[in-house]
This record gives C-alpha cells, sequence and structure tokens, in this order.
C-alpha cells in the first residue's frame, strides 16, 4: 500500500508563559486461570505521530496582524496514515497445538509488513506462555521471539511499547469473554487515534454471541468505534471443534476477514490478515497540537485550519466539542478547549479524510477563530 502525502504548516500565536508537559506512564500486567499468573510490567511513552520542527529564533518572529502581543512561530512537518494497535487472542485448548505453533511462527513476519508499509503499529497478545513442565508435543503456550518479542522465551517476551503479552489460558470458547475480562490490563496500551484489530485464532466457537460482545466491547470505551474483527477460524466442520459461526458474524458485523482454520495453510491466512490491517489504515481524524518555542504557550482562541482533499479546498470551522458536530458539515474540535493537545475532527470530516488519497493541511493562528455553523 502506498503512504499518502501530507503536508503540514502551522502558524501559531504564543503567549509567555511555561507549559509543562508530563509524558505518563503505562503498566501492563497478567492474569491467567486454573495456574499462576506469570506476571510483567513495563513503562511506555504514548507518542503521537512525528513531527519535524523548524522553529525560528525570537530575532525571526513576526507579530500577528491585529494584535502586536501575539507573537508568531512556524512549525513544519508530516502526519502519517493512522497507527494501528491488534489484540492477537490465541486458544489455548489441547487440540490447538498446530495453530499455537504457526502463531509462535508467523506473528514476526506478520508484524514486519505491516510496519514496512510505514504503519505504526502495537500488538497484545492475548494467550498462555508455554508450560516448563509440559512436553512440547502437546504444550500450546505461545511465546514470542525478537523482533517483534524482547527475549526471554518461553515465559517472557514483552517488548513495550510495540509488544505486550498478557499471560492468560483461553479455553475453546473463551477467546471474546476474555477480552473483555482483561481489559483493564491491556487498555492502556491502545492509543486514542488508532485503528483497533481483534484477531481471534480458534478450532471452537465463542459462548459470547456476536451482538453482545459488539455492544460490550464498544461500551468499554468510545476510541474503539470503528474495530474490526478478524479470525482464523473453521467456516465448516472440520478436527475437533466447531465452526466459529460467532466470529464470523462480527466480522462481517465490523468488516473484518475471516481465513479457514481446516485448510491449515498459515502462511496466506496471515498475509491475509495484514493486508487488511493495512486496509483499515487512513489519513489521521486527529492532529497534535504543534510544540510552540521554549516559554510560550499557544493561543488555543487563535487557531484556523484550512483542509484541501484530493486538491479540493474543505471550508471547516470550530466546535465547542463532539456534541457540537453537525453530521452533514465539516469541523472540528479541541480535546480540551482550555489547554488542548489535540485537534480533533468531526465525523463527516473523518468520512472525507478516510475516502481521501491525498490531503494539505495549514493550520494558522491569528487572534481569533471563527466558529462552525
Amino acid at each position: 500500500m502506498s503512504r499518502w502525502p501530507w503536508s503540514l504548516a502551522l502558524v501559531a500565536a504564543c503567549s509567555v508563559e511555561q507549559r509543562d508537559d508530563t509524558p505518563s506512564a503505562v503498566e501492563t500486567s497478567s492474569t491467567s486461570d486454573a495456574q499462576p499468573a506469570e506476571t510483567s510490567s513495563a513503562e511506555q511513552e504514548d507518542e503521537g505521530p512525528e513531527v519535524r520542527l523548524d522553529v525560528p529564533s525570537a530575532e525571526e518572529s513576526t507579530s500577528v496582524a491585529g494584535d502586536p502581543n501575539c507573537t508568531s512561530f512556524t512549525d513544519s512537518g508530516s502526519v502519517m496514515q493512522r497507527p494501528a494497535d491488534i489484540i492477537f487472542v490465541v486458544d489455548n485448548s489441547p487440540s490447538m497445538l498446530d495453530e499455537t505453533n504457526a502463531v509462535q511462527a508467523q506473528l514476526n513476519a506478520f508484524s514486519q509488513q505491516i510496519v514496512d508499509a510505514g504503519i505504526d503499529i502495537r500488538v497484545l497478545l492475548l494467550t498462555s506462555y508455554p508450560n516448563p513442565d509440559a512436553a512440547p508435543e502437546i504444550d500450546t503456550g505461545v511465546c514470542i521471539e525478537p523482533p517483534l518479542g524482547g527475549g526471554g522465551c518461553p515465559l517472557e517476551d514483552n517488548n513495550q511499547p510495540i509488544f505486550a503479552h498478557v499471560q492468560s489460558i483461553i479455553g475453546s470458547e473463551h477467546a471474546l469473554d476474555k477480552i473483555l475480562d482483561t481489559h483493564t490490563i491491556w487498555a492502556p496500551m491502545m492509543r486514542p487515534e488508532s485503528v483497533k484489530h481483534i484477531i481471534v485464532v480458534t478450532d471452537d466457537d465463542s459462548f459470547v454471541p456476536a451482538d453482545e460482545f459488539d455492544a460490550q466491547f464498544l461500551a468499554l470505551d468510545a476510541g474503539y468505534a470503528g474495530y474490526k474483527l478478524h479470525g482464523i477460524v473453521a467456516t465448516e466442520p472440520c478436527g475437533e471443534g466447531s465452526v466459529g459461526d460467532q466470529y464470523i458474524a462480527l466480522a462481517e458485523l465490523t468488516g473484518g476477514v475471516i481465513g479457514d482454520l481446516c485448510e491449515q495453510e498459515f502462511q496466506p491466512l496471515f498475509d491475509t490478515l495484514s493486508t487488511a490491517v493495512l486496509a483499515g489504515t487512513s489519513l489521521s481524524c486527529t492532529w497534535p497540537m504543534p510544540e510552540p518555542p521554549e516559554g510560550k504557550v499557544i493561543d488555543p482562541s487563535s487557531v484556523e485550519i484550512t483542509l484541501t482533499l484530493d486538491n479540493v479546498p474543505i471550508t471547516t470551522g470550530r466546535v465547542d466539542d463532539a456534541s457540537e458536530c453537525n453530521p452533514d458539515q465539516h469541523g472540528w474540535y479541541f480535546d480540551d478547549n482550555e489547554a488542548p493537545t489535540q485537534i480533533i475532527n468531526c465525523a463527516a470530516t473523518c468520512d472525507a479524510l478516510a475516502e481521501a488519497m491525498t490531503a494539505e493541511l495549514d493550520i494558522e493562528v491569528g487572534c481569533a477563530t471563527p466558529m462552525a455553523g
């Protein structure tokens, strides 16, 4: 998939005040059923799209027309496609030996295909580690080697922030239930601006119906809207398991893809999944606020945006919050009106960004900003 070019020019008005930005740390832990948990934790910083700054010196700063106290600076850079957060859930039942071995062998190549396409990904693996007391021919635990994993197999492979393994034994019908039950553990790894993908590998069906899971998952966090569920499941009776009807229904509901477990050809299945993840990325609906020069802060009331999609200028104005967005009109709002860190687009603009092949963005800051509508 080709990457879509962005140009980003920002002119921001400032006042003299030092802003203190302290990144928060994220910790993940582990759970298990029927055996002691393998607990692991790591700290991470949640970083937005990389932006290159070109900030002139104070002598080069200019005053914004109409207010000699508004000092301006220029920020130039690029905004990439939306990142992808991927939740892999792997059934550990005894009949899953070939499948768990395939995940262990293929997950690095799967992830690398997405990274090579320029997509920023994080991978969460929800499954059991190998049992050191079990013979390899019956052990359905999974541990991922570097470069995705952090080393330390068979009992530790975390490599945050790009990869986390939550230890949990996944029963044959429990994949969807485990996603919901462990949410407080893996939620800190999810980024608000990312596309969410769930990939389930199992030879059985779920006891949680598709529509119930969808409703409960979306209720966990508003940022999970638009998630896609994919699966490597049985599409017809084969082996010891059951047809994955609930996973098939969820894939249809969310726009995911299904690979047939019965074929036991895992490389093509993982290729299909990586293609699906790439197709789900689009131009970001959320843009980071530019960083001002040292000792300055941006005046939020002065931000104005000009957006050009596929060479067509788009008129977009600010609204107070998401509830003020008009479904038929372009618009945007701050994540925090008093101390914004992100510019978030309304649904109509997000839809247009999702369909666009190219986009040019100008964010200009004077001493006032028009309100939409």
